[in-house]
């Protein structure tokens, strides 16, 4: 089996710094209303990446287990 290439977007420790990184912004009161609202939105999005990323990893896991 050939091994994928993962790109930064597919390492959970990166996805969780963006997330880190944009909860921040949003919750910083030094910000615009709009950027607040948008670093709110990325930390979202970086949240439901990050548990998409460890539900599939778990999933990968586990039928790699079961073929053994």
């Amino acid at each position: 089996m050939a091994a994928k290439k993962q790109s930064y977007g597919d390492h959970p420790g990166y996805v969780a710094f963006l997330g880190v990184v944009a909860f921040w912004a949003a919750a910083s009161s030094g910000n615009e209303p709009y950027v607040r609202v948008l670093a709110g939105i990325s930390a979202a999005a970086a949240t439901l990446h990050l548990g998409s990323l460890l539900f599939r990893r778990r999933r990968d896991r586990r039928s790699a287990a079961a073929d053994c």
